[in-house]
């Protein structure tokens, strides 16, 4: 019976009760009847009566007056009452349980049969298109509960129609972009400088011009310098260091402090940062890769005087190349994303003491009386260390290399390359091009998805009972950023923020140094309001990420307007693509590690990387398995979600597809090998992990996927 028929029953009960309340309280009392018998009744009958009433009535007036009858009355009552309110719970508890959920049972070769109708099928455009994207990924000749990676991730019959990974999908947006809407016009300086990066090679004027100045190559043979200090100084002048990160950020809490922070840099970065970092956009953290150089090769044969021999050059390319990699070494083991091991110094000459790497005094601002953060000591320790074992003269053109790779694309020039080096350049024009590409309409409806998102994550972590003390605390205090930066909505500002910069040189390398002075901004010319702590995603990067000070997860425009996240589309393929990027970083934001259990859980086919990416393996694994459990909660196995035309799956089923299809298609991005044996390992680990996939797939005891289950991360 509908909830409708129940209300229009009750109803009518209550008008029901309400005639027969008014019908009784009209109904006439004895005397009155009587009255309307008549009056006309002989005394005698009136006598006959009373004998009869007395007769009839006299076990009445026993009962009334007996004492021993009162306390039977008394006892039975009571006996009553007491087993009304023992049983009154049970009799709640029993008609309140849930009753069995039914089976997904969708496929006619299931052996069951569903208690209930199977949902509807979305009719949707985009549903179909979906269904293509996703079926056109899977090799339906693989059992996913033993070859999980390439059931879900078949690249050998992936068509046209298959979703590309997020940023891989902005990219070639932004190309389009650059190559048709900055040839006039007031962004045509941004076409100016993507062009610069078609043309760019590694023997430039202005390349081998720049490099005498900070000087040069030392050749064999050379006394160097007595530190390397003096040439960082040089550098940090001109364009980012090779060795470390000298920026300035807020501290957390109601009275917020300008902080001197002394990092680590890496060779990727996402954009091109200011040193300022606070009231305005910022880049997520990002994870060093240790993987070569392209360019270097191509650098070291120019930046090599043409007078050395065939093996002094092999000599020279071997040492430098051994320098670089064993300092990429020391970045990969000593990335991080929080301050959870930071240590705060309070004036210069305590930083000389305890790092004497440096003359610090030549780098930090004169007189700077605020904290200092050195946000890795180990990883400052581990550089001195890697300094002593090479001479000053093999740093000195080691760090000139790195100097000159931290500016150019990194790769041969071509248009993808140099769409994504002019995003890294100018991520804010770039932005501010992109959000307006996109309708407010769609902006606006995509926003407020990711905050319902956002909190049904939340209400289901505050349920989980190992979350206690500290980290519930941190959890109802985390906040959710999603509206883009004000700067990127007003294109006029971004057009004129353009015309004022100086990109008219046909040489990228010199309008990449012209760029970086002019993002040298001093700390005391901005002023810190209520709003200095609130942060915004670059929408280009499309990457969510927890930030520390604001503690504040922050998600990028890109992010929120992928296909998967469109509101015509059944939940589970919004938590399975935008919910597991949040409760990745809702995780993260809670708790400061995962060693130990990292340690415990994780396969051994990942103990070849990192402990980084150990401990990342497992936060994708948390977020997988919150934002899986948070759908049920929210919308039950099979209440409200629409299945896909012509896929013949359940929801529950396509959310793991579309989480390991995602998966794949990012690591591909960032040059991950997919095909090898460790990545489908960790793969069908993680699927395992991430809810109930070996139900879902009804996985028998014994497959490889059923064994994995092994770690819940709360």
């Amino acid at each position: 019976m509908s909830s409708t028929e129940n209300i229009n029953n009750s109803t009518k009960s209550a008008l029901l009760q309400n005639q027969m309340s008014v019908v009784g309280s009209h109904t006439p009392k004895s005397e009155d009847t009587d009255a309307l018998e008549g009056t006309n009744i002989s005394n005698t009958t009136k006598y006959k009566n009373a004998t009869l009433e007395w007769m009839c009535c006299a076990p009445c007036i026993w009962l009334r007056t007996s004492t021993t009858v009162h306390k039977i009355a008394i006892t039975a009552a009571t006996i009553l009452v007491t087993a009304l309110l023992v049983a009154s719970p049970i009799l709640f508890l029993i008609s309140t349980a849930p009753s069995r959920l039914p089976k997904e049972c969708f496929s006619s070769t299931d052996e069951c049969v569903s208690t209930s109708p199977p949902p509807i099928e979305c009719t949707e455009i985009i549903c179909q298109a979906v269904a293509d994207s996703i079926q056109g990924n899977i090799n339906w000749n693989l059992d996913p509960c033993t070859e999980f990676k390439n059931f879900s991730c078949s690249g050998n019959i992936r068509t046209t129609k298959t979703v590309r990974s997020i940023q891989g999908t902005v990219d070639t947006q932004m190309q389009y972009l650059l190559q048709h809407n900055t040839t006039k016009g007031p962004f045509r300086k941004l076409g100016r400088l993507f062009s610069s990066c078609m043309r760019q090679t590694t023997n430039s004027s202005t390349i081998k011009f720049i490099l005498e100045q900070l000087g040069g190559y030392l050749p064999t043979g050379t006394v160097g310098p007595t530190s390397i200090s003096s040439l960082i100084k040089k550098m940090l002048k001109l364009g980012p260091t090779p060795l470390i990160d000298i920026y300035y950020d807020l501290s957390y809490g109601r009275r917020p402090q300008v902080l001197l922070i002394i990092g680590r840099p890496g060779t990727s970065p996402p954009i091109l940062e200011k040193n300022i970092r606070y009231s305005g956009p910022k880049a997520p953290p990002y994870e060093f890769k240790n993987g070569k150089y392209k360019l270097l090769k191509k650098l070291l044969d120019d930046f090599l005087p043409n007078e050395l021999s065939s093996d002094q050059k092999s000599s020279e390319k071997e040492t430098i190349s051994t320098f670089i990699d064993e300092l990429n070494q020391i970045r990969v083991e000593h990335t991080l994303r929080g301050f959870w091991n930071s240590s705060v110094l309070y004036n210069i000459s305590s930083l000389q003491d305890i790092y004497p790497l440096l003359n610090w005094t030549d780098l930090l601002p004169y007189k700077w009386n605020n904290p200092i953060v050195v946000r890795s000591p180990d990883y400052i320790k581990a550089i001195e260390e890697l300094l002593v074992k090479y001479s000053t003269r093999v740093v000195h053109n080691s760090m000139l290399i790195l100097f000159t790779l931290g500016i150019l694309p990194p790769d041969n020039p071509n248009p993808i390359i140099c769409t994504r080096a002019t995003m890294w350049a100018l991520p804010d024009v770039t932005s501010a091009i992109f959000v307006a590409h996109h309708s407010t309409r769609d902006i606006k409806n995509a926003i407020k998805r990711t905050n319902l998102i956002f909190k049904s994550l939340k209400a289901y972590l505050k349920r989980a009972p190992s979350l206690k003390g500290a980290a519930l605390v941190k959890l109802s205090s985390l906040r959710i950023q999603s509206q883009p930066w004000n700067g990127f909505i007003n294109i006029t500002y971004a057009a004129k923020d353009l015309e004022s910069m100086d990109i008219s040189s046909d040489d990228w390398f010199e309008n990449i140094l012209k760029i970086f002075g002019r993002n040298k901004i001093d700390p005391t010319s901005i002023n810190i309001d209520k709003n200095s702590h609130d942060t915004w995603a670059y929408p280009i990067i499309s990457k969510v990420f927890y930030d520390t000070l604001s503690h504040s997860i922050v998600v990028p425009l890109s992010v929120m307007l992928v296909p998967y996240f469109d509101d015509r589309l059944p939940p589970y393929l919004q938590y399975a693509s935008v919910g597991v990027h949040i409760a990745k970083e809702i995780l993260r934001s809670i708790t400061k590690s995962f060693e130990d259990k990292a340690i415990r859980c994780v396969p051994e086919s990942v103990k070849v990387f990192s402990n980084h990416s150990q401990m990342e393996i497992l936060i994708h694994s948390g977020g997988m398995q919150i934002s899986y459990h948070s759908m049920l909660s929210i919308t039950g196995p099979l209440k409200g979600m629409a299945r896909l035309p012509s896929l013949n799956l359940t929801p529950t089923q396509i959310f793991f597809l579309v989480t390991s299809q995602e998966l794949c298609e990012e690591s591909n991005y960032i040059g991950i090998d997919t095909e090898t044996a460790d990545f489908e390992h960790i793969l069908i680990w993680l699927i395992a992990q991430g809810g109930t996939a070996s139900e879902v797939f009804k996985c028998p005891s014994g497959s490889v996927m059923y064994n994995q289950k092994t770690c819940n991360v709360l």
